[in-house]
C-alpha cells in the first residue's frame, strides 16, 4: 500500500487532536461531577430500606425456587423412576451430587421412594460446626452418601465418603431407624402433590437454621427433598446493614427470628449502647406482625437514639411465608448520606484532575488510528481477518504500519486454510505444546464416508468431482465447526473429526450428535438440490463413537501432525460401516447413547459383535433433538414391539411387530434388515445359544 502523498509528524497531529478534545471533555466531567453529587444528596433513606427488604425478598424467593426447580428437572428424569430399581442408584446418586456442586446453599440432596428405599448424599461440613469423628479425615469437597433399604427391623444404612476425585471411604453398613415415609418433608408433599416447603428448624448437628424442600416424583412414586441452609442469609444481612447500629433480621412464623445481623463490634468508634434493646423489640414488633398479619412502619427511641422500625411478612412461596424487619438509627442514616456525598464530591474532583493529567500526557502516545492497528493485529491474533479495510492516516508512521499489518494479514488468511483456528490458538497460547506428545483424554469421535464414492469417481471428471467435493466438504465442515468439533483429516472423500481437543468442551459428546444431525442435513440438502439439477448425488454415512485416546503432536521433528491416537477411532469408523449393513445415516455407540440420553432421541437397532472381535457392542441411531420426539412416537413403539420379540427369539411376533413398523416408513432401512432376519429364523431356524446378538463374519 503506498502512502499519501502528504503527511505529518506523529507527535503533532496527537497534541492537536487532544487539545480539541480535552478542553471540553474536562469542563463537561466537572458539571456532570457536581451533578451526580447534587443528585445523590437527594436520595433518602427510604429508598436504602427499600433496597434491603427486595435484596433480602429476592435472595429467599429466588434461592429456593432454584432449589425447587432442580427438583423438578430430576423429578422429571426417567432414572428417578421407581422402576428402575437399585440398578439406577449410581446414576441417582451422580444426579444429586450434581445438584450440591451448582448449588452451594443446599447441604444435603435425597430421595425417598414410596417402598421405603432412601438415597442420599450431603456435605459433612454443612451440619458440623468443626471436623470431628467420622470426618476428621475427610477432605473439603467429600460428600457423604448413604442408602437405607429393607423393611421393618431388617432396614440397613449402606454409606461411604466419595472425595472430588471419585475415590471413596470404606462402606459402612449398620441398621437404619430412619424411615423417610415418616418424615415431615415427604408427608407434607405426597400429601399436596407439589413442592413443599417446612418451617425453619435447627439442624441437630451445627445448630445452624435451615429449611428442608420435598419436590414429588412423577406419579406420586417419592420425594426429592433439599437441605437448605440460610447460614449464607446472615451474611447478606450483614452486608446490607447500611451502618454499623443497624439491625436486620428475618423470622417465620413458626420459628420467629430465623437469622440476623451481626451487633457492631465492641469496642468500635461510634457505637450505640441501645443494640440488645433494639432487637428486643424488633423481636417483641416481628411477634406483632405475625399475630396481626400487617405491616408495620413506626419511629421509636431507644436510649435517646431514634430508630426507624419496618417489619412487613413476604409474600408466601411453597406454603411458608418470611417476615423481614430493620431497625436503622436515623442520625446514622443522614450521617452517611452526607459522608458519602461529601466523598464522592472529592473523588470526582480528584477524578476529573487526574484525567486532565493523563490525557494530556497520553496526547504523545496514541491516536485513533494507532488503536485501530491495535485492535486489527489482535484480530489477527486470533485468526480473525474478516476486517479487510486498512487504516487509512496522514501520519507517515501510521500509513507505514497499516501497510505492514495489511500484508501480514493476506499472508495468514492463506496460511490459515491449510490448519485448524482452534490449534494454531492452542499452541499460540502454549509455545511448548507444539513438540511431538500427547495427553491421554475422553474424546468424541466422528467419522463420515460417501456411499459408493468409487463409482461415482469413475463416472465424473476429476476437475468437476473436486468442485462438488469442495462444496460438500464445506457444507460437512461448517457444521462440525459451528459444534466445537476440530476436523482432522479428509480422507479421499472421508472426514474425521473429534470434540475436546485440543480445547477442552465439557459437553463435547452431545455436541459431536448435534453436529453428525446438522452434517447429515446439510449433506441431504445439498443432495436433493443437486438432484433436482440432473447431476449425480452424494449420500454420506456418519459413525459416533466417545472413550479415551491419546490426543497431542504425532510425526516427525520436522513436521508434526494434531491427531488422536486409540481404539475410540477404530470404533467410531467401524460405526460408520454399519451404515451399510443397516441401510441408516448415522450409528453411534452405546456409550455416546449413555452420555446423551436425556438430550436427544435415539433408536436401538442392534447388539452385535464385530468380525475379528468378540464383546458384543449397542448401536444406536439418533433420530433428533429429544423434543422432537413426538413424531416419532407410534413408529418407535412399533419397533420396540418388535425388537423385544426378537431378542427373546419369539421371531413371529417379532416380525409383526416390524411389519407394523414398515407400514409407517416403508424405506426405513433397519425394519427391513431385521424383517429378512425374521424370515430366514422362521425358515431355518436361529444360531444356536441365541440371545439376541448379531456376529459378523467378515468387516
Amino acid at each position: 500500500m503506498k502512502p499519501f502523498r502528504w503527511s505529518v509528524p506523529f507527535s503533532i497531529t496527537i497534541l492537536a487532536l487532544m487539545a480539541l478534545i480535552l478542553a471540553p471533555l474536562a469542563a463537561a466531567l466537572l458539571w456532570l461531577g457536581w451533578r451526580s453529587v447534587s443528585f445523590v444528596e437527594r436520595l433518602s433513606g427510604d429508598q436504602r430500606v427499600i433496597v434491603l427488604e427486595e435484596a433480602i425478598e429476592r435472595f429467599v424467593s429466588n434461592g429456593l425456587r432454584g432449589v425447587v426447580a432442580v427438583g423438578q428437572t430430576l423429578a422429571e428424569t426417567p432414572i428417578f423412576r421407581i422402576d428402575r430399581g437399585a440398578e439406577a442408584d449410581d446414576e441417582r446418586r451422580r444426579q444429586l451430587a450434581a445438584s450440591l456442586t451448582h448449588h452451594p446453599l443446599v447441604g444435603a440432596a435425597y430421595v425417598g421412594f414410596r417402598d421405603g428405599r432412601f438415597l442420599y448424599v450431603g456435605r459433612p461440613e454443612a451440619y458440623w460446626e468443626m471436623p470431628r469423628a467420622p470426618f476428621e479425615d475427610q477432605k473439603p469437597g467429600t460428600v457423604q452418601v448413604l442408602t437405607i433399604e429393607g423393611s421393618a427391623n431388617e432396614r440397613r444404612e449402606t454409606w461411604w465418603f466419595q472425595e472430588p476425585d471419585g475415590s471413596r471411604s470404606k462402606t459402612r453398613v449398620q441398621p437404619a431407624g430412619y424411615d423417610p415415609l415418616s418424615r415431615p418433608w415427604y408427608i407434607d408433599t405426597m400429601r399436596a402433590g407439589k413442592a413443599m416447603l417446612t418451617p425453619p428448624y435447627r439442624f441437630v448437628q451445627s445448630g445452624r437454621f435451615g429449611v428442608s424442600v420435598g419436590v414429588p416424583l412423577a406419579d406420586n412414586e417419592g420425594v426429592i427433598g433439599f437441605d437448605f441452609t440460610l447460614h449464607a442469609l446472615s451474611e447478606l444481612l450483614n452486608a446490607y446493614k447500611i451502618t454499623e447500629n443497624a439491625v436486620i433480621m428475618v423470622g417465620h412464623s413458626l420459628s420467629n427470628v430465623v437469622v440476623q445481623s451481626e451487633p457492631c463490634p465492641p469496642g468500635a468508634q461510634g457505637c450505640l449502647r441501645g443494640d440488645e434493646q433494639a432487637r428486643e423489640i424488633l423481636r417483641r414488633t416481628i411477634r406483632e406482625t405475625i399475630e396481626e398479619d400487617r405491616r408495620i412502619d413506626r419511629e421509636i427511641t431507644i436510649d435517646g437514639s431514634a430508630y426507624r422500625l419496618i417489619v412487613h411478612r413476604m409474600a408466601p412461596g411453597f406454603g411458608q411465608r418470611f417476615i423481614v424487619a430493620a431497625a436503622v438509627p436515623q442520625a446514622e442514616l443522614l450521617a452517611a448520606s452526607r459522608t458519602l456525598i461529601a466523598r464522592a464530591a472529592i473523588a470526582a474532583a480528584i477524578a476529573v484532575a487526574l484525567a486532565i493529567v493523563a490525557a494530556l500526557v497520553a496526547s504523545w502516545l496514541v491516536s485513533r488510528s494507532i488503536a485501530r492497528i491495535a485492535a486489527k493485529t489482535e484480530q489477527i491474533r486470533s485468526l480473525d481477518f474478516s476486517d479487510r479495510v486498512p487504516v487509512r492516516s496522514h501520519i507517515t508512521e501510521v500509513a507505514r504500519l497499516s501497510g505492514s499489518v495489511e500484508r501480514m494479514r493476506e499472508g495468514l488468511e492463506v496460511f490459515g486454510r491449510y490448519v485448524s483456528k482452534n490449534l494454531v490458538q492452542q499452541v499460540m497460547r502454549s509455545p511448548e505444546s507444539s513438540g511431538v506428545g500427547g495427553v491421554r483424554r475422553d474424546v468424541t469421535v466422528m467419522f463420515t464416508d460417501i456411499e459408493s464414492f468409487s463409482l461415482l469417481s469413475e463416472r465424473m471428471e476429476p476437475e468437476i468431482l473436486t468442485d462438488r467435493l469442495s462444496r460438500y466438504f464445506d457444507a460437512l465442515g461448517t457444521a462440525i465447526s459451528a459444534n466445537k468439533g476440530t476436523i482432522d483429516k479428509y480422507i479421499g472423500d472421508s472426514i474425521m473429526a473429534f470434540w475436546n481437543a485440543p480445547e477442552p468442551d465439557p459437553d463435547h459428546v452431545a455436541n459431536a450428535c448435534r453436529a453428525a444431525l446438522q452434517a447429515a442435513a446439510a449433506s441431504n440438502r445439498l443432495r436433493e438440490k443437486w438432484a433436482a439439477r440432473g447431476r449425480p448425488t452424494f449420500r454420506t454415512r456418519f459413525g459416533l463413537h466417545t472413550g479415551r485416546a491419546v490426543v497431542g503432536n504425532v510425526g516427525a521433528r520436522e513436521r508434526i501432525n494434531y491427531t488422536l491416537v486409540g481404539p475410540v477411532a477404530n470404533q467410531a469408523s467401524r460405526m460408520e460401516g454399519l451404515n451399510k449393513v443397516y441401510g441408516t445415516e448415522i450409528l453411534a455407540s452405546g456409550e455416546v447413547v449413555q452420555l446423551t440420553a436425556d438430550r436427544f432421541l435415539w433408536r436401538h437397532i442392534d447388539r452385535i459383535v464385530a468380525a475379528g472381535t468378540t464383546e458384543a457392542h449397542e448401536i444406536y441411531e439418533p433420530l433428533g433433538e429429544i423434543d422432537e420426539s413426538g413424531r416419532h412416537c407410534e413408529f418407535l413403539a412399533r419397533w420396540h414391539r418388535g425388537h423385544a420379540a426378537y431378542d427373546a427369539g419369539r421371531f413371529e411376533a417379532a416380525l409383526a411387530g416390524f411389519r407394523a413398523a414398515a407400514e409407517l416408513r416403508p424405506d426405513d432401512g433397519p425394519t427391513r434388515v431385521f424383517i429378512a432376519r425374521c424370515e430366514a429364523f422362521m425358515r431355518d431356524g436361529p444360531p444356536r445359544d441365541w440371545d439376541g446378538t448379531w456376529h459378523f463374519d467378515r468387516k
